[in-house]
């Protein structure tokens, strides 16, 4: 009973402490170290600023991410305490530029990137042949449409591929947009561009009346991708068959975690804000898919 006591003595100053650093995200009577810096003459940069996650703000933003990271996103955002952490969209490219080295050295081999490419190569072989067999039970034209369809597909998913598909580059302006691709696709900006972009879209709708500007839902919603790539990063290194996906579940639940600590709600109004925000990401997902789809009919009508 003793030893229960003394143990609940001495845990229960230490989770206020812990409760104080996750909302102010300091500890309020550490004190400040006496010890300046030394002084360089000229133009310096040291081991440390240049690396990533090896500098203060770096090394702070991913802590912070990890351990309190709607709290962050409220001192960022609303608190305007823009010097403590890194800014979003170098988060982003910081976090996704190592996740994607980490991504090259632990799984070497060329991902499946192939097999929709693959499957609408197929397509319009199926449709050369559809063509070919049923002269006299398709209108020509229709024939030549659902052709042309499938070939503007494939060439579609391809010129945004050019960089992994060299043997398509026949023209000096499209070797200077595989280069640019590749030049992307090395800092992993391929990875959350579409997740960011449509995200974005969802929180600056739903959070408008809570006061975020639209350039604060920006903020958070790099933020968020930030911290899911934290995940990503641990389902790589810890799952078996090093899968970087992460459930859909997982990453509600910590957007669920983000919500009640950015707009400090309860557990209920912050679980249906998360089922909002998911529902409004497949509506701006489903809208987004159906502006392709109707440009490329619209692109394969013309073409025809």
């Amino acid at each position: 009973m003793k030893k229960r006591r003394n143990l609940t003595q001495w845990w229960a100053p230490r989770k206020r402490l812990w409760i104080i650093w996750s909302k102010l995200g300091y500890n309020p009577w550490r004190k400040p170290q006496k010890k300046a810096p030394k002084q360089r003459k000229g133009v310096y940069m040291g081991t440390k600023e240049a690396i990533p996650f090896m500098n203060d703000d770096a090394k702070r933003t991913f802590s912070h991410l990890l351990l309190r990271p709607g709290y962050m996103m409220r001192d960022y955002i609303f608190r305007g305490q823009h010097e403590r952490y890194l800014a979003p969209f170098t988060a982003l490219l910081v976090f996704y530029s190592v996740f994607t080295l980490i991504v090259a050295v632990v799984q070497p081999g060329l991902p499946d990137r192939e097999s929709i490419l693959e499957e609408i190569s197929e397509g319009v072989e199926v449709g050369s042949k559809f063509q070919s067999d049923t002269t006299h039970t398709v209108p020509e034209r229709g024939q030549l449409f659902l052709k042309s369809a499938l070939k503007t597909m494939y060439d579609a998913y391809l010129f945004t591929r050019l960089d992994q598909h060299p043997e398509s580059v026949d023209t000096p302006w499209k070797a200077s947009i595989a280069a640019v691709e590749g030049d992307l696709r090395s800092k992993g900006i391929p990875l959350f561009l579409g997740n960011f972009l449509m995200l974005w879209m969802a929180m600056a709708f739903l959070l408008r009346k809570r006061g975020l500007s639209v350039s604060g839902a920006a903020a958070a919603s790099a933020y968020v991708l930030c911290q899911f790539c934290i995940f990503k990063f641990l389902a790589l290194i810890i799952t078996s068959d090093h899968e970087a996906d992460i459930d859909s579940l997982v990453m509600g639940a910590l957007l669920l975690i983000d919500y009640r600590q950015f707009l400090g709600l309860k557990t209920r109004p912050a679980f249906w804000l998360t089922v909002k925000t998911g529902l409004m990401y497949l509506l701006v997902m489903g809208l987004f898919y159906s502006l392709v789809a109707g440009s490329l009919v619209l692109f394969t009508m013309y073409r025809i």
